[in-house]
């Protein structure tokens, strides 16, 4: 019995979402998330970055409209207060005294335990997989098996502002560091049609820095943003990407958690619109074309049995 549950585990899972990091940004992959449920649209596989990771997890838990209806409350519940505290400290001068973040994991792991009811990948209704960055090793690392609550706070370890997290030994942080929004790990496990729920930031201009540590952020966003192009450019032809949009998300800060009804809702439409012209064009194309087009998968009330296993 273990030998086939295994075999289920690894065998390809033509459909997958990828849901890439973003922080508080991730709240517009919950109106993605609603406007693929509503059409029926389900994955054999999930695969997630830092925020992304708990979306994602959230998602693969109970993979219908109403599992979106409980990520979606807990994003208006979020509080930069309680998962990123501030302290005495101001900012700026957090940043230049010594240790190795500006908040504690605490918060953050509160919120993943309360929200998060599977304890293992194995639990979960639709297989899942986050990434990590070993801190010390400079690699990419994938969970998706045994216990889930640490590998989500590893992925979403953003670094220096939360210290990097120990499982068996090693250290790791978030894993937009090496992996941001992981098309490509989709694709090794064996997705034809990939939905990528990213948050837009990749598509922006950047601003014009103004002080030194604008500098150095704008190139990890470069690094992000090249890593995402080509692996997005490097797809095999047997592999459909389809980009979910965004909407016009505002630029707020990064503990600015006051904007997610407007995340939502402008995400929930632009992908919605999207979706349903896709569903239109396929249903007009010729029956012998219609196979390489979006199309509705499964009910949305669907919960697919493969566990989550790498």
């Amino acid at each position: 019995m273990a030998g086939l549950l295994d075999r289920m585990r690894r065998r390809p899972a033509p459909v997958a979402f990828v849901l890439g990091g973003g922080g508080n940004l991730g709240a517009v992959q919950v109106g993605m998330l609603r406007a693929l449920a509503e059409r029926g649209i389900v994955p054999e596989l999930i695969v997630g970055c830092s925020v992304g990771a708990l979306n994602g997890a959230g998602f693969a838990e109970d993979p219908t409209l109403v599992g979106v209806a409980r990520i979606e409350q807990l994003w208006r519940s979020l509080d930069a207060r309680t998962i990123m505290p501030a302290g005495w400290w101001p900012t700026a001068v957090s940043l230049a005294r010594r240790g190795n973040a500006i908040h504690d994991i605490d918060g953050l792991r509160r919120l993943v335990e309360g929200f998060v009811q599977a304890r293992r990948f194995e639990d979960l209704r639709v297989r899942f997989e986050c990434v990590v960055t070993d801190l010390d090793a400079a690699r990419e690392v994938w969970f998706g098996e045994g216990p889930l609550v640490e590998p989500i706070l590893a992925s979403s370890a953003i670094p220096s502002v939360y210290p990097p997290i120990e499982i068996d030994g090693v250290r790791y942080i978030d894993g937009a560091v090496v992996n941001d929004v992981p098309v490509s790990r989709a694709v090794a496990l064996g997705a034809r049609r990939v939905y990528v729920l990213h948050v837009g930031s990749f598509d922006r201009p950047l601003p014009e820095p103004k002080r030194p540590i604008d500098v150095a952020v704008q190139a990890y966003w470069i690094a992000r943003r090249h890593r995402f192009n080509r692996d997005l450019s490097t797809l095999p032809s047997s592999v459909e990407a389809i980009l979910l949009p965004p909407g016009d998300p505002p630029r707020i800060a990064y503990n600015d958690f006051t904007r997610t009804d407007e995340l939502i809702a402008g995400a929930y439409a632009a992908s919605a619109a999207m979706l349903d012209e896709l569903d239109e064009r396929a249903q007009a194309a010729p029956p012998s074309k219609r196979l390489s087009l979006p199309a509705r998968l499964a009910p949305a009330t669907a919960r697919p049995e493969e566990e989550s296993r790498t």
